[in-house]
């Protein structure tokens, strides 16, 4: 009975390899060489450096703003030494040489090797540098536009914490 189905085995095994190759789609690797060279290509150290420094801008002149009138040059004082604390524990853990491997490593998982050689084109064409030269202006005026909101905002904002200060607990 063996012999019988022996035919019958060969073509499935045969049929089976035949089908390898269809299973065989996991992604490339994608290179670390090609990963580091799109985090050049777009910047991604400088656009850190550059988001950063504007958040700090606009915190400092929030926080500036909102104890003006309300505090003591001391208590001022005081309260700006405390942020310069804050950015700079916030600069020396989220710096450029701890987080490069881990942000490769997401373009990597995220990312297919033509993916990022395509991306990596874009950047190194003239449109690309383009892009990257006006990106800082553009996220400038991007944060400026959601500042202005956030202060529309803040009226109603101050209307519901009121409204819910009022209402007894239940």
């Amino acid at each position: 009975m063996g012999n019988l189905f022996y035919p019958m085995n060969k073509h499935y095994l045969t049929l089976l390899l035949a089908l390898c190759p269809l299973f065989s789609f996991a992604q490339a690797p994608v290179s670390r060489t090609d990963v580091e060279e799109l985090l050049t290509v777009m910047r991604v150290e400088k656009t850190m450096q550059t988001a950063m420094e504007q958040v700090k801008k606009m915190a400092t002149s929030q926080v500036a703003r909102s104890l003006t009138g309300q505090t003591s040059p001391d208590d001022a004082q005081k309260v700006q030494a405390i942020q310069d604390k804050i950015f700079a524990l916030i600069q020396d853990e989220m710096n450029w040489q701890k987080i490069k491997d881990d942000c490769g490593r997401i373009y990597a998982e995220s990312l297919t090797p033509e993916e990022i050689k395509g991306i990596i084109a874009f950047y190194k064409s003239p449109v690309g540098q383009a892009y990257l030269d006006k990106q800082p202006v553009v996220l400038q005026k991007t944060m400026a536009m959601q500042q202005k909101m956030m202060m529309g905002l803040m009226p109603k904002i101050q209307t519901i914490i009121q409204s819910a200060e009022m209402q007894p607990s239940q």
